[in-house]
């Protein structure tokens, strides 16, 4: 988070740098504010690049035995530009260590579910699962000891989830 907000200010003061040397070249002909809007400009196309290419980079640093399942793509007020096209803002993966067993006729595939978000800052959720493939369900394992309801959650038969795990 340190070395993006790092880059945001040095992408405006470069292109502030380069407002003002036109601005000299020019023998001070050009408006004096185009320097702190040309730096502005610079820090929030710096921003925009950044959103549309953090999905990219994201994935490209992942082991190639993971799978994507779901990506959201959603707006945010201090970043106008994902009204126009959204971004990815987070999506989740399933890598190829999972572990199935037989029980009572029923295939079960234990897996962990990585959610990788782009908020205000980035993080990494992650969450273990058992998905049983005959009955297209699936349940979260608690990860701590704290005595809450547990939730059977239905699946597609569809969807890429199901398809990678249990086919």
């Amino acid at each position: 988070m340190i070395w993006h907000l790092l880059a945001v200010f040095i992408i405006g003061l470069c292109v502030g740098a380069f407002a003002f040397l036109l601005r000299k070249l020019s023998r001070n002909r050009l408006p004096s504010w185009l320097v702190p809007v040309c730096a502005g400009l610079g820090m929030l196309g710096y921003l925009a690049y950044y959103d549309y290419t953090w999905f990219e980079f994201k994935s490209s640093q992942l082991p190639a035995e993971t799978v994507v399942i779901e990506q959201e793509r959603s707006n945010h007020f201090f970043r106008p530009w994902s009204y126009v096209l959204p971004a990815v803002s987070s999506f989740a993966v399933i890598d190829n260590k999972v572990r199935k067993s037989q029980q009572q006729g029923e295939t079960l595939v234990e897996y962990i579910r990585y959610e990788f978000i782009n908020d205000y800052t980035e993080r990494l959720e992650t969450q273990p699962y058992v998905l049983n493939c005959a009955t297209a369900q699936q349940l979260a394992i608690p990860q701590s000891d704290s005595t809450s309801s547990i939730q059977v959650e239905s699946i597609a038969r569809d969807s890429l989830l199901y398809k990678q795990l249990c086919h």
